[in-house]
Parts: structure tokens; C-alpha cells; sequence
């Protein structure tokens, strides 16, 4: 489903402390990397105070405590996701308010398979930060931080590619069958994010140099094809 408002920061920007304050991000930096490999329930705020060279009151001073950290944590990475998505989220966007055909809205999804490989193996990823993602997506958090993560980050994004699906195949957008397509579409990008080391091992690859990645675009395109044509043909 497209996103809904999420609940306002636990401390909102005027609340004591400067947005880009050094000590703020250096300690959101170091608690997805403990929350990532301990868990939140194993995770404690002294250990993400060692980690990020601070002493344990600064975590009360700028969240109060662990869970306003880990909120933070996922604002922080709520708001780099969209930087890097928003983009191509406001070129789909911008598309759909016009008459535009299947076979483009075809291409706009390959378009976005293809920056979330980009995402994936063209940016530095640190693997607490994969792990904190993975732990938030099977519920080891807060009682409402995998769906505040999942408006947070996934939303906008989900909602753009829905629109796609739903063009091409003649559905609502909030149908049912129209959600399941589409996130059998991303996951197909979505897989290489989570299991990145266990694909490269599979494929006996030690990294992702331009070929491959020219490779698994080119993949995942004519999977995405396939299907959205499949889609679109039944429709008719």
C-alpha cells in the first residue's frame, strides 16, 4: 500500500540540538551497526555509546533513550533512501499524470530495477546497516518499527512502482493482486540487497564489476518484460 504519514521524530529539529550535529549522526551511525548485529533486544545504549566514542548520557541528551535511537536510526536511513530514489520516484510520478502507454510504463519499471541494483552493488553498504534493515523486516524491534520502516523507507517507492503495474495490467492500484505484482518485480532487486555475499558466493563472483551488473539488469529487464507484457495481455 502507499505510505501513510509516519509519527513526528522523537525530537523534532528545534528540540536542543543542530540538524547536521556531528555527534547526533556519529551516534545513529554506530547504533545501526550494533542494532544490525546484536538485535535491538540485545543492543544497549553503552554499548552504542563505546562504538560511537561518546559518553552513555549524549544518547539521553539527543534521544532520550534506546528506542528513541533506534527511531532515529530509521529517519536517518528513511532519509538517504530518498535522496537516492526520488528521482526516478518524481519522473514516474510526473509521467503518470499524463497519457502515457504500456510498453513506457514497462520501461519506467526497468528503469527502477535497474537503480536499485545501482543501489546495491555502486554505493558502499556497511553490513550492520543490511542487517538492521533485515531484523527490522521480521519484526526484531519496537512494536511499530517495521511498519513505521516500511512507510518510512519502501512506501514512496512502492507506490510509484504499483502505479506502473497497475497501468499496464488495467488494475486499482491498491488492488490486491496489483500489490503482490509489484513486489514480485522488486524483489527480484530486493533479493541482492539481503543476500548480497550469499549470491556472490553462489555465483563464485568476488564482486560486482560493470559487466555483471550489466548482466543482472539485462536479467532482470526481460524477466520484468515477460511478465508486465503477460500482464498486460490478459488485461485485453
Amino acid at each position: 500500500m502507499c505510505a501513510k504519514k509516519s509519527k513526528p521524530l522523537r525530537h523534532p529539529p528545534e528540540g536542543g540540538y543542530a540538524r547536521g550535529d556531528e555527534t547526533r549522526q556519529r551516534i545513529i551511525d554506530a547504533a545501526i551497526q550494533v542494532f544490525g548485529e546484536q538485535g535491538f533486544d540485545a543492543a544497549t545504549t553503552r554499548q552504542i555509546a563505546i562504538r560511537a566514542g561518546v559518553n552513555p548520557p549524549a544518547l539521553q541528551y539527543y534521544f532520550e533513550n534506546k528506542e528513541g535511537v533506534y527511531y532515529a536510526c530509521i529517519e536517518w536511513m528513511a532519509e538517504e533512501s530518498c535522496r537516492y530514489f526520488q528521482p526516478t520516484i518524481e519522473k514516474i510520478n510526473r509521467l503518470n499524470n499524463h497519457e502515457i502507454d504500456a510498453d513506457a510504463c514497462i520501461e519506467l519499471f526497468c528503469q527502477l530495477l535497474d537503480v536499485m541494483l545501482e543501489r546495491v552493488f555502486n554505493t558502499t553498504i556497511p553490513q550492520g546497516k543490511i542487517l538492521f534493515h533485515a531484523r527490522a523486516q521480521v519484526g526484531q524491534g519496537p512494536a511499530d518499527a517495521f511498519r513505521l520502516m516500511r512507510e518510512r523507507i519502501s512506501g514512496k517507492l512502492n507506490c510509484a512502482a504499483a502505479s506502473l503495474v497497475a497501468r499496464v495490467s488495467g488494475a486499482a492500484v491498491h488492488d490486491e493482486l496489483t500489490q503482490i505484482r509489484t513486489m514480485t518485480l522488486m524483489g527480484q532487486a530486493v533479493i541482492f540487497h539481503l543476500t548480497r555475499h550469499s549470491m556472490l558466493d553462489q555465483l563464485g563472483w568476488e564482486e560486482v564489476n560493470a559487466e555483471r551488473l550489466t548482466l543482472l539488469k539485462t536479467t532482470l529487464r526481460v524477466q520484468c518484460r515477460t511478465l508486465m507484457e503477460s500482464w498486460r495481455a490478459a488485461s485485453q
